[in-house]
């Protein structure tokens, strides 16, 4: 099989993907071959994460003070009231009990 004579944007248009991606991901795989491809994201938490010791005062404060509240609306009042810095709690862990 031949290799196609194609430019960035088609290469990106033909694998569905954004032409900034297919032009970061170009030299990564150049470099490792398809392990350069592979989400680096994975298996790492987001620094955007509450940590740990904040997670069961998130927890406390939604079930004493903020039960029924949309995970949005919790998350104002936490930043605003609290001074919680990260990310929108994932509602599933609110409701769950572990925000």
């Amino acid at each position: 099989m031949g290799v196609l004579d194609v430019n960035h944007e088609e290469a990106a248009e033909l694998l569905g993907i954004d032409v900034r991606t297919f032009t970061r991901w170009t030299p990564r795989y150049e470099e490792d071959g398809e392990a350069g491809l592979v989400d680096r994201r994975l298996g790492k938490a987001s620094g955007k994460r509450v940590p740990t010791d904040r997670a069961e005062e998130v927890e406390r404060l939604y079930r004493e003070r903020y039960q029924g509240f949309t995970v949005k609306h919790f998350h104002e009042h936490l930043v605003k009231d609290h001074g919680f810095g990260w990310a929108t709690p994932d509602s599933s862990c609110i409701c769950s009990g572990r925000a």
